[in-house]
């Protein structure tokens, strides 16, 4: 039989042998895989949550610590894009490695949205010259904005000055504040 064809013809039922096979291949991925491809596609429109238990964060600036901080468990919602934090002690670092300012708080939230840092419970924030804010909440929304501290603010600079207030705003630096409310010195 193949004796009498041509070499044309010959080429021509292998070439559409190979592409009947090779769509037929085709069609039998995409059946075989529809239950997976829904599977993928429906996990990716839903929310995504995730659960960690001591936790290190670590961000450096040309190659140096910037800050760090731990915490004893944290989570993530990806509908919400919110991190919540518990138990955590941190630290910022000058341009010479050394702590510049440590915190700790009993829970934290950032919003990655606004970029806005929350923390709640008995906040403590000790800068290297000796200064502690004391809060029941303290806001910050990132590099070169206010410091808003709320509920129960205790502010200490060495043994020379202390008050206690409902409200206090920082600078970025914390080298200037308004106390707000209630205050006493």
């Amino acid at each position: 039989f193949i004796m009498g064809l041509s070499k044309k013809k010959i080429y021509f039922i292998v070439f559409l042998s190979i592409a009947l096979l090779c769509t037929a291949g085709f069609l039998w991925a995409w059946f075989v895989t529809r239950d997976i491809r829904k599977n993928v596609s429906g996990a990716l429109n839903k929310t995504q949550k995730v659960e960690v238990k001591h936790l290190i964060l670590t961000e450096t600036k040309d190659h140096k610590k910037y800050w760090e901080l731990y915490a004893k468990t944290g989570s993530y919602d990806s509908a919400l894009k919110v991190v919540v934090l518990t138990e955590i002690i941190g630290n910022f670092y000058d341009e010479d490695k050394n702590v510049a300012l440590s915190f700790e708080s009993p829970k934290g939230t950032y919003r990655d949205e606004d970029k806005n840092v929350i923390l709640e419970g008995e906040t403590l924030i000790v800068s290297k010259d000796g200064s502690s804010i004391l809060a029941d909440k303290i806001e910050w929304g990132g590099k070169n904005t206010d410091i808003i501290a709320t509920g129960n603010v205790r502010i200490k600079r060495n043994e020379d000055f202390a008050t206690v207030s409902k409200k206090a705003v920082f600078n970025s630096d914390l080298t200037f504040f308004k106390i707000i409310g209630d205050s006493q010195v």
